[in-house]
């Protein structure tokens, strides 16, 4: 437990309004009076009020003009990390209680999730009148460093490896499909391996130096396919393709969100494509944290809850190798034949 008078000269007394550490942090993070006030759902002035009231408290400026912005002062700086985890943890105390206490407390959840996923979880965990904020982070704006920081509490999509001191959970595994456009004729006939790799193709291009997982399968039958667009993220290879012949292959699991497939369809692959891991991350400080649990087991909920029949898959299914041999799936490995890729 973190003690009070750890935050050095900050003349705070048992009477100190808590709600003080709790604009601290907001402020300490955002490094805006504006950002700061829309987390904490006040106004600008309200919020500026509550700085003067810092201000006075710790006899430091905590943010100072720099141009047009603001900049955290190195006094603040100094605070930041402990002051954030001073108010998780009363967040915890004071959220402790049975889920119906738990959702009734303000929490900010951020989440970083791979591409396409905020998506298909935004409609599951917001709803009116519930107290929680989500702000779905891309894989630019946060890592496994961003966990042990405490600037985000989930990352949730491909995990080849972390931080020793982070716990990472495998959620689910989803399958690849093709994707076209309504009226395509993949939608309506049965597609072989030739048709499908003579088909224009949108390629995926990960950043995640695996070599694509389609072009090994094809490679089986010494086919290529006909690549026209290159895009490094799935749901910008969706948008493409409506009023088009392209095609694209992508997981499963998007296949699940009406707003990302408005006017495309799925079909079958004739090649069989290792499927992908869906997994979760979060530093151990959160593991008896209510709230954090509470969002944990909802996000389990929704990838193991018939979002796409693969993503109810316990463990890898197995696949048939190119003289039909059963290749057991291993977690953690690239896109060879039989295992598990855990790119997407």
């Amino acid at each position: 437990m973190i003690d009070l008078a750890s935050l050095d000269n900050a003349q705070i007394t048992p009477s100190s309004d808590l709600r003080l550490l709790v604009a601290l942090d907001a402020l300490l993070q955002t490094g805006s009076v504006t950002e700061a006030a829309k987390r904490l759902q006040l106004s600008p002035s309200a919020m500026s009020r509550t700085l003067h009231r810092i201000r006075h408290t710790l006899g430091d400026p905590i943010l100072a003009r720099a141009g047009r912005g603001m900049v955290v002062t190195p006094k603040g700086v100094e605070l930041r990390e402990r002051v954030h985890v001073l108010v998780r943890e009363a967040q915890v105390l004071l959220s402790a209680g049975d889920e119906e206490d738990v959702l009734s407390v303000g929490r900010n959840f951020a989440l970083i999730v791979d591409d396409g996923y905020a998506g298909v979880l935004a409609p599951h965990l917001a709803s009116p009148g519930r107290a929680q904020a989500f702000h779905f982070l891309s894989e630019g704006q946060g890592d496994g460093k961003a966990l042990s920081e405490g600037t985000a509490d989930l990352k949730i999509g491909r995990i080849y490896s972390s931080s020793p001191e982070l716990h990472v959970e495998n959620l689910a595994y989803s399958r690849f499909v093709g994707v076209a456009a309504l009226g395509h004729d993949f939608l309506h006939d049965s597609v072989d391996v030739e048709r499908f790799a003579h088909a224009s193709h949108i390629d995926i291009l990960r950043n995640d130096g695996v070599a694509s997982t389609v072009e090994a399968a094809l490679a089986e039958h010494d086919l290529r396919r006909a690549v026209v667009v290159t895009t490094p993220q799935y749901t910008s290879a969706l948008s493409m393709i409506g009023r088009t012949d392209l095609v694209a292959v992508v997981p499963e699991i998007l296949v699940g969100s009406g707003s990302l497939m408005a006017g495309l369809g799925s079909f079958e692959l004739p090649v069989p494509i290792a499927p992908l891991a869906i997994r979760m991350a979060w530093h151990p400080r959160s593991d008896s944290d209510p709230a954090h649990t509470w969002l944990r087991s909802r996000i389990r909920d929704v990838l193991k809850s018939g979002i796409g029949p693969s993503a109810r898959c316990p463990e890898p299914p197995q696949q048939q190798g190119r003289h039909g041999q059963r290749q057991p799936e291993e977690a953690g490995a690239g896109p060879a034949r039989g295992v598990v890729y855990e790119g997407g």
